[in-house]
């Protein structure tokens, strides 16, 4: 029998789905002419190891990438993204965005005393650059929670992004600034519905009566969310308008009915996650307030709401309304 050579395997090395810069040894398949049998055999059912080997690579791939990303930003300090943001000018929302996401996890005592204050530069003057960063850093001036950025953010109102504005209107939220309420307030009016929802959960944040009025209107908003917010941020300043709301937030018949427009407009009824969590928003709601006329409700979604979250909230929900108030 003559020796016939063998087709060469692809290296794996080669595959343009593994990320670049990462290297494998190659393949391991033991490749040894194999003895003809005398009769066919049958077609074997197992599943080709060749099929399945690409796969497991390419999960391998992503796993050392990320890993690898870990590693590269392990020991980088707030001021460290501030300094690669200012030499990565064209992409630099991408490190604004890492800045936004490690700020929660790091130590604030442990920050240099120059980075707020070059944060804060740092987004006056994007206000020309890529709309992205300046999203990004009013999202990290929310995380630091420093008052000293209330006058930037407030600022950043009135540009022409809508996305830069909700992420502003978050971070005054998050800093919890009484002072930014009236900046805030005419942004109810707002045509966008994002903008609109968004104030109204930050005033409800900001302790600040004169927004009671302006947000008592807003729970005829035409877009449920926005309405919802209000009577949300409503309770959260102790005031009873917005329970009639609250109390339909609670009815899943009504939030089947309730429709949302998806990315491209199109009105999509609302998720499982989403009918949760207006569900369990609004028993918190009810709970703050102490609300004793909406309790029918409330033992039915403990008794026969079949999402098991549902049904311990509003299990906390009636203890906390039941029990004594605590006495002064």
């Amino acid at each position: 029998m003559s020796d016939t050579p063998h087709p060469t395997t692809p290296d794996l090395r080669s595959d343009p789905d593994v990320p670049g810069g990462i290297r494998y040894d190659p393949d391991l398949a033991v490749h040894e002419p194999a003895e003809t049998p005398g009769e066919p055999s049958a077609p074997s059912r197992r599943r080709s190891p060749l099929v399945l080997f690409p796969l497991g690579l390419l999960v391998l791939a992503i796993i050392v990438y990320l890993l690898f990303g870990l590693i590269a930003s392990e020991g980088k300090t707030s001021s460290d993204y501030l300094d690669e943001i200012r030499m990565r000018r064209a992409d630099a929302w991408q490190t604004a965005y890492e800045l936004s996401r490690m700020l929660p996890g790091e130590d604030a005592s442990r920050r240099e005393r120059r980075f707020v204050p070059e944060l804060i530069e740092l987004f006056k003057a994007s206000r020309d650059d890529d709309p992205r960063l300046r999203r990004y850093l009013a999202l990290a001036l929310g995380e630091v929670r420093d008052a000293s950025a209330v006058a930037v953010l407030v600022d950043s109102l009135g540009d022409s992004d809508e996305q830069t504005k909700i992420y502003s209107v978050w971070a005054l939220g998050a800093i919890g600034d009484p002072g930014a309420a009236p900046a805030l307030v005419p942004l109810l009016d707002q045509p966008d519905p994002g903008v609109r929802k968004i104030a109204a959960y930050a005033l409800g944040v900001l302790d600040s009566g004169a927004s009671i009025g302006p947000l008592r209107t807003l729970l005829n908003d035409p877009v449920e969310d926005v309405a919802w917010n209000a009577a949300l941020a409503l309770a959260r300043l102790g005031d009873r308008t917005g329970l009639p709301l609250l109390a339909r937030m609670l009815d899943r018949s009504y939030l089947e009915g309730v429709r949302r427009p998806d990315e491209s407009g199109q009105a999509r009824g609302l998720t499982e996650g989403q009918q949760q969590e207006a569900i369990l928003n609004a028993l918190s709601a009810i709970a703050q307030l102490r609300d004793r006329d909406h309790l029918a409700a409330v033992h039915r979604l403990r008794d026969f709401d079949p999402d098991l979250r549902v049904r311990q909230a509003a299990f906390e929900t009636l203890a906390a309304v039941q029990e004594p108030p605590a006495s002064d």
